[in-house]
This record gives structure tokens, C-alpha cells and sequence, in this order.
């Protein structure tokens, strides 16, 4: 009996993890596409030297409300002048933001254009469908 209640288990687990993998949802990869021009939110997290996004997808003309919280010790910002976004956040603040995706797709630089910031791998890719 107690064999087969610690095999359920196992099998349970095993289960979980594999549809766990199989959601197919990258932990720094954010999606926005719904198809809808209801202001989607996405949050994200910037400290030394990185943002805890690396790639975002939305689709051309969607209304996208950015959530950004600087948990860094740092003054930092979300810059791409091709996508007119420039957003400072200071230290241990939060800043938010609606922002408009082009009707032109591709994917876009996003940047902390803070002195030696993206350089040290301060940057995000936005790619617009």
C-alpha cells in the first residue's frame, strides 16, 4: 500500500514538471498579444545591470501599460527614441506608463540609456507583429 501511494506521487510530480515545460513561457519573455487595443500591462523589474524582460511581443497599434520597478541601487530608464519611449525610474520607485506600439513592425532596440548601463547588458528586444 505505501508503495503505491509513493509511486502516485512520483508519477504526480513527473506530470507536474512536464507540463510545467511544456507551457512553452519563458520566465524573462513577455507576450501582449491578444489581438484586442485594451491596454495590456507588462511589469518589469531593472537593476544592475540587466531587466528582468529580455524580449517582449506586441502587436502593431495595441496600447501597451508599462509597470517598471527599479529595485536597483541605481537611476534607471527604458529609452528607445525609433519607439518615442523614454520612462526614468529612480532608485526603490515605481513608474508607469501607456505607450502605443507602431503600426510598422520588427523588432526594436530597448535600452537603459543610463552612462555604461546597456553596455553592461541593460537592454531588451521589443519586437512588434
Amino acid at each position: 500500500m505505501f508503495n503505491k501511494i509513493v509511486r502516485t506521487c512520483l508519477i504526480i510530480i513527473a506530470l507536474t514538471s512536464v507540463l510545467a515545460a511544456c507551457s512553452g513561457k519563458s520566465s524573462n519573455t513577455e507576450s501582449t498579444s491578444t489581438g484586442t487595443n485594451s491596454p495590456q500591462s507588462i511589469k518589469i523589474d531593472m537593476n544592475e545591470f540587466s531587466f528582468s524582460v529580455k524580449q517582449l511581443t506586441v502587436n502593431h497599434g495595441d496600447t501597451v501599460h508599462f509597470i517598471l520597478t527599479n529595485s536597483g541601487k541605481f537611476p534607471h530608464d527604458i529609452n528607445s527614441e525609433e519607439l518615442k519611449m523614454d520612462e526614468d525610474v529612480d532608485p526603490g520607485k515605481t513608474a508607469e506608463f501607456d505607450w502605443t506600439a507602431p503600426q510598422k513592425t520588427g523588432t526594436y532596440k530597448v535600452i537603459c540609456d543610463k552612462p555604461g548601463h546597456m553596455d553592461k547588458g541593460m537592454f531588451l528586444s521589443l519586437i512588434v507583429k
